[in-house]
This record gives structure tokens, C-alpha cells and sequence, in this order.
């Protein structure tokens, strides 16, 4: 818990490695688990849909080790 004893946010964020503008992003609270499959879920599909129908020949997704 933080000072104000409260938890916070545990966000989960998408984010374009060409142009570095965030495509997505879910503030979760600071008590949901890392490896939560429904959220990562969510913010993937959330991602995808900003990308243009062009460029979504080559797509490469990575997650960090939380989301393993």
C-alpha cells in the first residue's frame, strides 16, 4: 500500500515501437495480478484496432516478463 494506504493503479500499456505513440492502455488497480490473460487481451485487440488496415501486414508483439 502506498502513504495513503491505497494501492494505486497496475496499468498495462501498448505501445508503437516506430512512431513511440501509445496505442492503448487499461489503468487497472494496483491489486489486479500481473498475469491477468483477459487484460492483456483486451489491451491487444484495444492496439490492433488503431492500427491502419496497411500496415497490419507485419506485426510483432512483445510483452514484458510480467506478462509472460
Amino acid at each position: 500500500a502506498t502513504w495513503k494506504k491505497t494501492y494505486g493503479f497496475h496499468p498495462l500499456a501498448a505501445w508503437c515501437a516506430n512512431t513511440g505513440e501509445c496505442l492503448a492502455m487499461l489503468l487497472r488497480t494496483g491489486s489486479a495480478g500481473s498475469n491477468t490473460v483477459a487484460d492483456h487481451l483486451r489491451v491487444l485487440r484495444d492496439a490492433l484496432a488503431q492500427v491502419p488496415g496497411q500496415s497490419t501486414a507485419k506485426i510483432l508483439v512483445r510483452v514484458d516478463g510480467a506478462g509472460a
